[in-house]
């Protein structure tokens, strides 16, 4: 049974940490009206769908409520900063990183605590400093989200340090319980038509959602192996290969496009519609009920698809990490040869993807067109989608730890 030790210490790791991450989601805020809050929270879609797949957790006005959101946009956005200046981040060290992702996740833990207070403001019973008559409803309910936001933040690379599934273990909860909310109810916005569930349209969900659920592992595992000789190495182990994913993006694109695309819908009146040209310019491109608007909605998933996989893969690390190495690619020079060596196959893989890409996201919006609760299954298609890619890694993980000490030890 010990050969199996570390995998139990860490699954029992990652219990504890959920248990604690669940329990803070229901932790109420000390001051907020729950129902009026929640009223005026539904009304924001795109926060909504942003918090439908970074845990957060916006029915709960809770001291996790703000939950992975700051916390995964903040790794996003240091993997962009990496890519594009690797030798500055190279030269910096664990603990320079550390503070510097931390102080990211700050900050985007007080903008995104802002807008949920903001939004929820006529929904705050008033606080005040002790002692004294100075109201510090505003500023006391956004210090309370973002102490909860960095305790997640912690929690996250607690989990990545001794549990399983590293950080996105935290997000996997919150998305399984959004799948059959974005079947039912789509982008939730006014425009939606909800997917009545009658037993037909169960039954056709779930004939679909297996189908997609095989068919999005296939595709996740797909790869391309570009052959690459180690010549520092015996002969023996000399062949290897860098493997390229056909999905180089996973399910990022479908994380950040829905809240991204109805982000501009938030300039309208929601209550009277649009007024002036501006907002009937924004109404008709940013809604996924016309064909200019499903357009724009499926230019958004592709530049996200590009620049994720490009995040990724990172073909100028690669490349400087072959160097070193002395490793090289089989008939391509060390160097920029080889950048533009693995850019290109990058490029090719990329449009492929795209195609599976749009199939998901812009698929369903145009059958909406003639049948509208079908571009429910837009969000439903997308979720599955980011569920693989986060059940894959923490699945490579789980077979690691569990095969890390089968071998045999020879006298």
């Amino acid at each position: 049974m010990h050969r199996y030790r570390e995998f139990f210490t860490s699954l029992g790791w990652t219990a504890i940490i959920l248990a604690v991450f669940v329990a803070g989601q229901v932790v109420p805020l000390p001051n907020v009206d729950s129902g009026t809050a929640q009223d005026a929270l539904s009304n924001v879609t795109f926060l909504k769908l942003f918090a439908n797949v970074t845990g957060s957790n916006l029915s709960n006005q809770a001291l996790f409520s703000v939950g992975m959101g700051p916390f995964m946009s903040a790794m996003i956005i240091w993997q962009a900063v990496q890519s594009v200046a690797d030798e500055q981040v190279g030269r910096m060290t664990i603990r320079q990183i550390s503070f510097w992702k931390y102080l990211l996740t700050l900050f985007l833990a007080i903008i995104q605590s802002f807008q949920m207070v903001y939004f929820m403001r006529a929904s705050l019973d008033p606080m005040y400093l002790i002692g004294t008559q100075i109201d510090i409803t505003f500023a006391g309910t956004m210090l309370i989200l973002i102490a909860g936001a960095m305790f997640v933040a912690w929690l996250a690379n607690l989990n990545a340090a001794i549990g399983i599934g590293s950080s996105v273990a935290l997000i996997v909860p919150g998305i399984v319980r959004g799948i059959p909310n974005n079947l039912m109810r789509g982008f939730g916005d006014n425009h939606t038509v909800p997917l009545k569930m009658t037993a037909t349209t169960i039954t056709i969900a779930v004939v679909i959602g297996l189908i997609f659920l095989i068919l999005s592992v296939l595709v996740n595992a797909a790869e391309l192996r570009i052959p690459i000789e180690r010549p520092m190495l015996d002969r023996e182990h000399s062949n290897s290969y860098l493997p390229i994913k056909l999905l180089t993006s996973v399910g990022m694109p479908f994380m950040f496009s829905s809240s991204i695309f109805t982000f501009p819908g938030y300039f309208i009146n929601q209550s009277i519609g649009p007024t002036t040209d501006v907002q009937r310019f924004i109404a008709s491109w940013f809604s996924y009920r016309t064909p200019q608007g499903i357009l724009v909605y499926g230019i958004v998933l592709l530049v996200l698809n590009y620049a994720f996989g490009y995040i990724n893969i990172q073909p100028t690390r690669q490349t400087k990490s072959l160097k070193e190495s002395d490793d090289y690619i089989v008939g391509v020079a060390p160097g920029d040869a080889t950048e533009r060596y693995i850019m290109h196959h990058f490029s090719l893989l990329t449009s492929v993807s795209n195609v599976f890409i749009l199939i998901i996201g812009v698929g369903p919006l145009i059958v909406g067109l003639f049948y509208a609760p079908a571009a429910n299954y837009s969000l439903f298609l997308g979720s599955i989608m980011i569920l693989v890619g986060m059940a894959s890694g923490i699945t490579d993980q789980v077979h690691a730890l569990l095969t890390k000490n089968r071998y045999r030890v020879f006298d």
